[in-house]
């Protein structure tokens, strides 16, 4: 157990039925022996009642062993249902998984699902961009995932936010799941679970108040509502007023997420989950040109702070609801059934001017486009679940039967216009664009998407050998609308993906394992006219895995490694024919290792240590970035967190940590062209710090990130790069109890 914190107030185990027996041979009672006796008098002396033996109370001793889906005490979880969907452990789940915990959230300070990930390996984590998230895994793009269901994501920079702070665990799943999860991108996904009530309930109210101006108020309550505890609530929350170090830009946030459990009987659970967010934020993507941050520029290098939009004007305002349950239900010793859902809306209001390039033949000045953007998405989406566990001869089986069904419905307004030309070394701001009415070009679009999937999966074992076999089947169908012209599109997609694997579990703590897995990914767009039209096929994919894990007996350490090979089909290219539009002959292809290790050294000393090598080729394509490596995706990575406390005395325990996150080179731009020729974006270290002390009930945390206050490229594209966060140190003190 990691004592980074105080322990979870558990029911102290009385006497067990031992010690009850223990007692009871020691009463004076069960101490009388017979013997023989002189003959009574005439007048006996009345016969007193015989001692009543000691009745003791019924104890019950409950167990509190860790839940794929409930909380971890410290940094190392040793169970989760992402990769299967059943309660697995870890050292038994056959693809490479990362549990980052509710522990490692706070004591990082994490603020994101990027933030999150950045001591994962394979995920490659650019920087934070206050609109959505923007990550990498294995090379490819990645899902995300709340409490077993997808949140909608019509495009990054308008998903639907997760608030670290309010979940119990984020879990990484490296490398496609589409058996279980249906359309997905071959990188994987994150699947974050939520804080809901529980017993042991650790109820806190913080105050963080650091760098860019920030004051942040949070609490996590929560307790019984009946006296048998069948009735529990909590109610996590966020409050937050800040600047970001990007110019005349906002990081404000409110975050509510109350929820309610019932349990009427010892089988059935029901979890009622609401949550609210407000984001009132800048533009913080920058789009910064490239010549004056990756490549020369005689003017010099445009500041990191520098923003091309307009003060003032540029908004990002988002609100989000979601409402569902998760409902859970033994029917027997053998079968549980289950059904989650959730239904999300969220509404953006968006408003941002970006560059588009330095102005041609000179240095200084960027053309700019306006946009207004008014989105909204709401979404519904239900997993039904049936898992049997039952015998055939010695073959022990954990089979699991689903049926899901999503609804999405996307109403896309943009309106966009080329604005005033800016000077990024000496930035004269004041434009505001006469828009919509000077809009050049408008989409009035909804879209409705329907996907059905039925799977299914049984973990079979014999002895310490465990097959894996999943799949499923998919129906998707997609209709677009354009308000516009009145004129409307329907796509029509199926799919069949499975999963294979085999692991060995000894009774040593290793596990090796070996697996195959495809994916598919429904695409929108046709094909030119004059091949005949048509909508696209799904991008579909496939993945080798070979890897072992490692968890000795009795240990509170994880380690893991693994081998892989991905490859995506039906890539879109440019039409070399008819190049306004695309064709589906491209391909990438991903190969590499992991290595990741949560180790207890010692008591109070832990140690999280991830590296990633991997190398990403397209390997099929009409332009010419054929053989040359993925934009944005870096070969190496690597990373290591300590985090150590000791117990000065009774009431105060201290501790420290500190972590160092190397990101090697990335490929700004793999297509090169007469104005933007192939360049890197440089490789960089950042270094990161944790001081802690607990004092009864008080906590104060102070959190350090790029402590060099490093200047280095989040990420570059083929014509912008856009700068990482400087140094941020925030202070938390918190009230536990």
């Amino acid at each position: 157990m990691t004592p980074q914190a105080p322990a979870r107030r558990y029911p102290r185990p009385a006497a067990t039925g031992l010690a009850s027996a223990m007692i009871l041979a020691l009463s004076p009672a069960s101490m009388a022996q017979t013997a023989s006796t002189p003959a009574a008098p005439a007048q006996a002396a009345p016969v007193q009642p015989a001692e009543q033996p000691v009745v003791l109370p019924t104890v019950n001793v409950e167990s509190q062993a860790e839940r794929a889906r409930g909380p971890v005490q410290g940094y190392v979880a040793t169970r989760s249902a992402s990769g299967t969907k059943t309660d697995t452990p870890l050292v038994e789940t056959p693809q490479s998984v990362s549990v980052i915990t509710s522990d490692q959230i706070e004591a990082l300070n994490v603020g994101s699902v990027v933030e999150a990930l950045r001591y994962s390996p394979g995920a490659f984590t650019p920087g934070t961009d206050y609109r959505g998230e923007y990550f990498t895994v294995r090379g490819f793009a990645a899902d995300i995932f709340l409490d077993g269901l997808r949140v909608p994501t019509p495009v990054p920079a308008q998903s639907f936010r997760i608030e670290p702070w309010g979940m119990e665990r984020m879990e990484l799943l490296r490398g496609t799941n589409s058996a279980l999860y249906g359309q997905a991108n071959l990188g994987g996904l994150v699947n974050s679970v939520s804080k809901m009530p529980h017993e042991d309930q650790l109820n806190q109210l913080a105050l963080q108040a650091g760098s860019f101006d920030r004051i942040q108020g949070m609490w996590d309550l929560g307790g019984r509502l009946s006296e048998d505890d069948s009735l529990l609530w909590r109610f996590v929350g966020l409050a937050r007023d800040a600047d970001t170090e990007f110019d005349a830009t906002t990081d404000n946030r409110i975050y509510l997420a109350p929820s309610l459990r019932w349990r009427p009987n010892a089988d059935t659970t029901l979890t009622l989950l609401g949550s609210y967010l407000r984001d009132d934020n800048g533009i913080t993507g920058q789009w910064l040109p490239v010549q004056g941050t990756a490549l020369y520029n005689p003017n010099g290098t445009v500041p990191r702070g520098r923003i091309t939009g307009e003060p003032g004007w540029d908004t990002y305002r988002k609100s989000q609801y979601s409402l569902g349950y998760l409902l859970e239900h033994e029917a027997s010793t053998a079968l549980t059934l289950r059904q989650n859902l959730r239904y999300t809306y969220q509404q953006i209001d968006y408003n941002s001017i970006y560059a588009s390039g330095l102005v041609p033949g000179q240095w200084r000045n960027v053309n700019r486009v306006a946009s207004i953007n008014r989105p909204s998405a709401a979404s519904l989406a239900v997993d039904n679940q049936a898992e049997l566990r039952f015998e055939t001869g010695l073959l022990q089986h954990t089979a699991l039967f689903g049926f899901d069904y999503r609804l999405q419905r996307v109403s896309a307004r943009v309106w966009n216009a080329a604005t005033t030309v800016l000077d990024v070394y000496s930035p004269a701001y004041g434009t505001v664009p006469r828009l919509p009415a000077g809009a050049s070009s408008v989409t009035a679009t909804d879209q409705m998407q329907h996907q059905y999937g039925v799977y299914a999966q049984d973990q079979i074992r014999l002895d310490n050998w465990i097959l894996t076999l999943s799949a499923r089947q998919d129906w998707a169908t997609l209709d677009t609308r354009n308000n516009l012209t009145g004129n409307g599109t329907g796509q029509q997609d199926d799919a069949f993906t499975g999963r294979v694997a085999l692991l060995y579990a000894s009774s040593i703590g290793l596990s090796p394992y070996v697996s195959y897995a495809t994916s598919f990914l429904p695409l929108t767009g046709t094909v030119a006219p004059q091949r005949g039209g048509g909508a696209f096929e799904p991008t579909t994919g496939r993945q080798y895995e070979a890897g072992v894990k490692y968890q000795p007996p009795g240990s509170n350490s994880l380690l893991s490694a693994a081998v892989f090979e991905l490859t995506q089909d039906n890539v879109t290219t440019a039409d070399p024919t008819f190049p306004t539009y695309s064709v589906q002959t491209g391909q990438a292809q991903v190969r590499g290792i992991e290595l990741e290790g949560r180790v207890n050294l010692a008591e109070g000393l832990n140690v999280i240590a991830a590296y990633t090598a991997q190398e990403t080729e397209v390997t099929r394509s009409n332009t010419n970035n054929l053989g040359r490596r993925l934009g944005t995706v870096p070969n190496h990575m690597a990373s290591a967190w300590a985090d150590f406390s000791h117990k000065v005395t009774e009431d105060l325990t201290l501790g420290f940590g500190g972590g160092i996150r190397y990101y090697g080179n990335t490929v700004g731009n793999n297509a090169p062209s007469a104005s933007v020729p192939i360049f890197h974006a440089p490789s960089y270290t950042l270094f990161d710090a944790m001081i802690r002390a607990d004092y009864r009930n008080w906590r104060l945390t102070v959190t350090g990130t790029n402590l060099t206050d490093k200047e280095y490229f989040a990420a570059c594209y083929a014509s912008s790069c856009s700068y990482g966060v400087g140094r941020a140190v925030y202070a938390t003190l918190a009230y536990r109890w």
